[in-house]
């Protein structure tokens, strides 16, 4: 296989930052509320943005067979790939700073600039990379193979382009990722079941994050892309299938994830711990969103019931139960964002036809109304906000296929 590739885009991005009269209060609870209100009440501020983005690749990849066992596939891809764009953040609304004595309206000034500031500015980079895989696989009996395979890959460069803490480029370099596998794929008992099993390893440099940081002094927070120098993931997974009949079909799957940081010294300093410093080492942590345990078990089942119309009709039952440990979903491994460990079961139960003409079933998300976060998040302030998960839904579905 050969090809090539072209992408071109263009992004308009326009923003609109207002705060109200609650807003100087609020984010500066120290300040004197003749110059926070002065400062913010009305203020608003406008930006616009233009990424653009040109990229195009090569590529090819081939089999090679050393005997009919024993393969060998092989790819290689070169991109290039040229970003550029601007930001610009101007003052619109706002009490007119020259009217007022001049200490207040410079100490409104300062604090509009640290929330919003006027900036201006345009960035721009190329890069080229080349990517690939090696894999080489044997199969060792007709119903079980074996495999072994490298791989390089690139996620490309972005641009930071908004209002970015003084210090942080606005490129954010480009990923680069080493990875790992040797595997087991196998069926047995006249393939009623199915089970495969692989065990990875993956070392990613510069890889890409969102960063949440607090502004200085205020309640307020921003976001932008950073670089973190390294992390590795590694780990193991497996599943099994078993179909003792074409009635009856049974599944279960395990991963153990070990995704740390393996070189992150200068990490957001967590809520609780700001008076350690405004920066923590995180080396050796474990990702946010990433639990070290999961697994998964379900089942399908169905029964004929004979015919309807001269179309054969069945019952049919789906069940499955999800689970994942404690994990984390702040980027600074706030001890306030563990999520718990939960698991979820979901239900359904029908009646069909077996062309698809009609069928009619009844379902259950989340059947034993398990209460779990999705994720939680903590500020200095001492509050935690969580996103929920969705609790018990019944529901009815009918479809039809002519």
């Amino acid at each position: 296989v050969v090809g090539a590739y072209y992408f071109w885009q263009i992004i308009r991005g326009k923003g609109a930052t207002a705060y109200g009269p609650a807003a100087g209060l609020w984010n500066l609870p120290t300040v004197p509320v003749a110059v926070s209100d002065a400062a913010l009440n009305g203020f608003e501020a406008n930006s616009t943005s233009d990424p653009r983005t040109r990229s195009y690749a090569l590529f090819g990849q081939l089999d090679w067979k050393f005997t009919d066992r024993l393969t060998l596939t092989a790819g290689l891809r070169y991109t290039h790939e040229k970003k550029d764009g601007s930001f610009n953040q101007i003052h619109v609304a706002g009490t007119d700073l020259s009217t007022l004595p001049p200490a207040i309206a410079a100490a409104a000034l300062a604090i509009r600039n640290q929330f919003n500031p006027v900036v201006s500015y345009s960035t721009a980079f190329s890069d080229d990379s080349l990517s690939g895989l090696a894999t080489l696989s044997w199969q060792f009996s007709d119903d079980a193979l074996a495999y072994a395979t490298y791989s390089r890959g690139n996620k490309s460069g972005g641009l930071n382009l908004t209002n970015l803490p003084a210090g942080i480029d606005p490129d954010v370099e480009p990923e680069t990722v080493d990875s790992y596998e040797i595997g087991i794929k196998s069926q047995w008992w006249d393939r009623r079941i199915t089970l495969n099993v692989a065990g990875y390893w993956t070392e990613i440099g510069d890889y890409q994050t969102a960063i949440t940081e607090q502004v200085p002094n205020t309640v307020n927070v921003r976001q932008y892309i950073a670089n973190i120098p390294g992390v590795r993931s590694r780990g193991v997974e497996g599943d099994l299938v078993f179909a003792p009949s074409r009635w009856a079909s049974f599944y279960a799957s395990l991963a153990y994830a070990d995704t740390t940081y393996s070189d992150y010294p200068n990490a957001p300093q967590a809520p609780e711990r700001l008076n350690q410093g405004a920066i923590q080492d995180l080396t050796g942590e474990q990702l946010p969103g990433v639990p070290k345990f999961t697994y998964t078990l379900g089942g399908d089942v169905s029964a004929p019931l004979g015919s309807l119309g001269g179309r054969d009709l069945a019952v049919y039952a789906h069940g499955d139960y999800s689970h994942r440990s404690t994990f984390n979903t702040s980027s600074s491994n706030s001890i306030y964002a563990d999520v718990p460990a939960y698991g979820i079961a979901n239900a359904r139960i029908g009646i069909r036809t077996e062309d698809g003409l009609f069928d009619l079933s009844i379902w259950a998300r989340n059947l034993f109304d398990k209460d779990y976060f999705q994720t939680l998040s903590a500020q200095n302030t001492g509050i935690v906000t969580a996103l929920i998960g969705e609790p018990r839904t019944l529901g009815v579905t009918l479809r039809t296929k002519l």
